[in-house]
């Protein structure tokens, strides 16, 4: 598997993906307390992988234990790096409980104890079930089908004296190449503790400027013959710091974004955003998708002429990101979300878990030059006055993290909505001509496309934000692959074409319009219980692709427009 960034060099790094060893316990009753001292391992399961969606254990709903070893050097800290898994998990190491992730998708950090021993063995269970107590993020009406097990890859390291945790990189001046550096360390560093920083192949030079205060440091600095990053040519540069032994790589591009009226500016350069939606899915993958299969999509979505894509719903792969880093694809990221109602918003756990998340994945993420929105909460009850307090708290946490990207988040209810004036971009998800006036007896009622999106942005203008870049967030319509009839109605890959080509001549000619990203990039499995009689095959088949990648009609039309 390819190692995403930030990268480490020293000997002491290695993956430990692979083939592990596996049981299945169900239904455990006091996961919390449960010991995985007694427990047989007579299965193995892929990491990344998750086991629900395997033959053996497909839609099966309970608690599961991954165990490997590795050899570490004795008396030797280390950190055990996940880049996501889900649904709810707790890590052991030797027996001993280290730490519990409570957010799905979200990548985890775990400091292993040092040792006598050399062979040390890590357990990680995993519980996909349900519960209101343990997986407060997400519910069992979610629109994507929520699995259990290890989505990304899994990392050891060793360290041994300072060792760096993080470094941000942000961009003052891209034309420059001047940027403000912090670098946070795993312990406190003593204040004149020597630390090299080199761009690209040029030689590393000592950071004279700024001390070490605690675990951090930061400092200006200027990228050697900087070169600017853009979607049509996607420069990139490595910063490469080392602190005694440690040597940390990580990669970032020289390119701001800002919103100007109506207007969304990269390098002050307008934007017209023509993109897609996309989950991380596949049926025989889950979300644990191989490098394969992501350079695969990444491939499709540039056939597409797409330059924007909309991460749906939660936290994106870090191997995907950097792609999008490589191929110039825009981003727009968030935080888990599908429809929170206001029981989430009087829920405190929740809230303090949705600002947890979004502020880990603007952390992780925020060196990548492809991420220009942040995001979270999905169709959110945003009508509800319970609504505001939380969507304030979340856009204060987002601008604390990085004032320099805009701050988005995707509405289904344009016309009630109490927190639309919080956000620098308007996104809103709107199905004109597939969840149609419920008066209407047209087979076909693409009629009611432009009116519907006229009405929204009109609606905007009147109430003072029609000076703000619009994103028709989500907009499509469900085919089912291969399903060709002469009526091209609902369900027919006719219809979805003929829907689209509507959408896109609208957004083509509407200079309102920032933005496009439709629904979806491919079908994805969703409720696999009664729901599922509004969502046939048990899958979202919004998809212009179907599961496996294989093109419908729309397809073609996507492309020309």
């Amino acid at each position: 598997m390819t190692s995403p960034y930030p990268r480490y060099h020293d000997s002491h790094t290695r993956c430990l993906n692979g083939t592990w060893a596996f049981s299945f316990l169900g239904d455990v009753a006091e996961v919390e307390q449960f010991n995985p001292d007694s427990v047989v391992c007579n299965d193995t399961m892929s990491v990344p992988g998750v086991f629900d969606a395997s033959p053996r254990y497909s839609g099966r709903r309970g608690v599961s234990l991954y165990r490997t070893y590795a050899e570490i050097t004795p008396e030797c800290e280390s950190q055990l790096r996940l880049d996501g898994l889900g649904l709810w998990a707790r890590i052991f190491v030797d027996g001993k409980p280290l730490g519990t992730h409570q957010l799905p998708y979200s990548g985890w950090h775990v400091r292993l104890p040092a040792s006598s021993q050399s062979r040390r063995q890590i357990d990680i269970l995993i519980d996909n079930r349900l519960c209101p107590q343990r997986t407060v993020l997400v519910e069992p009406y979610f629109d994507f089908y929520l699995y259990g097990g290890i989505y990304r890859g899994v990392w050891l390291r060793e360290f041994n004296g300072p060792t760096i945790e993080r470094i941000g990189v942000r961009v003052l001046d891209r034309q420059r190449g001047r940027l403000q550096v912090h670098v946070e360390t795993m312990d406190e560093v003593p204040h004149d503790t020597p630390m090299t920083i080199g761009f690209d192949q040029h030689q590393p030079m000592l950071i004279e400027d700024g001390h070490w205060q605690g675990k951090t440091r930061t400092f200006e600095i200027s990228v050697p013959d900087p070169r600017q990053w853009s979607p049509d040519n996607p420069q990139l540069h490595t910063l490469h710091a080392h602190l005694g032994e440690d040597h940390f790589t990580t990669r970032f591009g020289l390119r701001d974004i800002r919103v100007e009226g109506a207007q969304l500016l990269l390098n002050d350069e307008p934007l017209k955003l023509k993109g897609i939606c996309r989950h991380e899915a596949h049926p025989q993958f889950g979300p644990a998708l191989p490098d394969a299969q992501i350079v695969h999509d990444i491939q499709l979505l540039k056939s597409l002429g797409c330059n924007f894509v909309r991460g749906s719903h939660y936290p994106q792969d870090p191997r995907f990101l950097d792609l999008c880093d490589e191929h110039g694809l825009l981003v727009f990221e968030e935080s888990i979300g599908w429809q929170p109602r206001v029981k989430h918003f009087e829920n405190p756990e929740f809230v303090d878990r949705i600002v947890q998340q979004t502020r880990e994945m603007i952390r992780s993420s925020f060196n990548h030059p492809s991420v220009i929105l942040w995001g979270f909460l999905n169709e959110a009850d945003t009508d509800a006055p319970s609504s505001r307090p939380v969507y304030e708290r979340i856009v204060k946490a987002i601008r604390e993290e990085d004032p320099t990207r805009p701050v988005t988040f995707a509405t289904c209810k344009p016309f009630d909505d109490l927190n639309l004036d919080l956000a620098d971009v308007i996104s809103v998800n709107a199905y004109p001509g597939w969840y149609a006036d419920m008066e209407t007896t047209d087979v076909r009622p693409l009629e009611e496309i432009a009116p519907k999106l006229d009405a929204i942005l009109a609606h905007l203008a009147d109430n003072g934000l029609g000076d703000r870049p619009f994103i028709l967030s989500e907009v499509g319509a469900g085919a089912i692959y291969g399903w060709h009839d002469p009526l091209r109605n609902h369900w027919s890959e006719g219809y979805q074409a003929d829907l689209l080509e509507t959408v896109l001549h609208k957004f083509r000619e509407d200079h309102r319009i920032t933005g496009l990203a439709i629904w979806q990039f491919c079908d994805g499995r969703t409720y696999a219980n009664s729901q599922a009689l509004a969502r046939p095959r048990s899958f979202n088949n919004k998809g212009i692709f179907d599961e496996y990648r294989r093109p419908k009609l729309a397809v073609q039309v996507v492309a020309k427009g």
